[in-house]
């Protein structure tokens, strides 16, 4: 191996540690979902983030998804004020229905000057009829949660989920609503 080929390698593999992946598990009386993000780089225009998560609801529904966030200080002004935007895929069963979509959306996290390590965190992902497949005509995620960083590598949170499908003929399905508890690990 070459000087060049090794020093390559050595700068790609400090440069991907530098950056943390993340596991993320929240609980509710009805279901459980783990999460998983993991940098794709870090510029002077903000963080991208590749992120894939698993839903599972009591009666055995649940989701899949698959997307990717760009994430930035809002700037001098409000500081604390972090927003992302990106997109996901997603499959999912609910109630008796099937479902798939492509959702655009993103989230808004605020953390005081005074209180580092709290923060609020919202989200909102939506999926109109043009992108929504199966028995799905929409797809809404809403979501808000209260973060306070435990350890360096360590985040809880109490937060409150809604994810809702719209289906023909139909008012629509919930997949999972209501109040939940989770951790957040970089490693």
């Amino acid at each position: 191996m070459t000087l060049r080929q090794t020093l390559a390698i050595g700068l790609l593999a400090a440069s991907t540690s530098a950056l943390a992946d993340t596991v993320d598990i929240n609980l509710s009386d009805k279901s459980a979902q783990l999460r998983y993000s993991m940098p794709l780089g870090r510029d002077s225009l903000g963080k991208s983030e590749f992120n894939a998560g698993l839903l599972y609801t009591e009666g055995g529904k649940g989701m899949i998804d698959a997307g990717m966030q760009v994430m930035n200080e809002v700037g001098t002004n409000l500081p604390g004020l972090t927003v992302g935007l990106g997109f996901k895929g997603l499959a999912a069963s609910v109630a008796k229905y099937d479902a798939a979509a492509l959702a655009l959306g993103g989230q808004v996290r605020f953390s005081p000057s005074i209180a580092k390590r709290l923060g609020l965190v919202g989200q909102f992902y939506f999926a109109p009829k043009i992108v929504t497949f199966g028995d799905a005509n929409r797809y809404i995620e809403t979501g808000l949660r209260l973060e306070y960083e435990i350890l360096p590598q360590a985040t809880a949170y109490v937060g409150y989920r809604k994810i809702r499908f719209g289906i023909d003929n139909n008012p629509g399905a919930t997949l999972d609503e209501g109040a939940n508890v989770g951790v957040k690990f970089l490693f």
